[in-house]
């Protein structure tokens, strides 16, 4: 069986927008859903794909609905974005240059050793190997630098070791469960 589907915004607005990489997007989440994997979001993704259709895409508050509806027939998986997994995007936005709302989706798809879809460049390439290729099998990205920046956070004894307990805690506690929330 595949592990878990980490499904972002970006490719959800695809789908839901009938854009041309959404054809791509759906045929990935029909697959694995064909396979009775669970397809993850984290709690700020409902309002994230809201944000994008009113705001970017300037939809009316019914085709909004409609697209809401779609998505939801998908059966997601919410996962809760609580403090260690915040804590561990905060670590990982630092480190690869991306928003917290984007190191949100890798925090989630790391914790629960899950594969990421999105149409992200940036978010694709800090996920690595997690990322599912769109194109019949070739990335959509290079591979990941082996360097990572010096993360700025102010250095005080234990720093290191509360991180990693935080992503110890947050892969712990993560048991998914079909249609239930994690």
């Amino acid at each position: 069986m595949r592990q878990p589907l980490v499904l972002d915004a970006s490719a959800a607005v695809a789908v839901v927008r009938r854009e041309p990489e959404g054809e791509a997007v759906g045929r990935v989440l029909l697959s694995w859903a064909a396979d009775g994997v669970p397809i993850l979001v984290p709690d700020h993704f409902w309002l994230e794909v809201v944000n994008s259709l009113v705001r970017r895409h300037r939809l009316r508050g019914a085709d909004v609905m409609e697209a809401l509806h779609v998505l939801d027939r998908l059966g997601l998986v919410r996962v809760e974005l609580d403090r260690p997994q915040l804590l561990f995007a905060l670590d990982l936005a630092e480190r690869h240059g991306l928003t917290a709302y984007d190191a949100a989706y890798l925090a989630t798809a790391v914790s629960t050793d899950a594969s990421l879809l999105t149409l992200d460049r940036d978010l694709a390439i800090a996920a690595g190997d997690r990322a599912v290729p769109l194109d019949g099998g070739h990335r959509l990205h290079e591979a990941p630098a082996t360097y990572e920046h010096e993360v700025t956070w102010p250095s005080y004894r234990g720093a290191a070791a509360f991180l990693a307990e935080l992503r110890a805690e947050a892969r712990a506690g993560r048991g998914l469960a079909a249609g239930r929330d994690v």
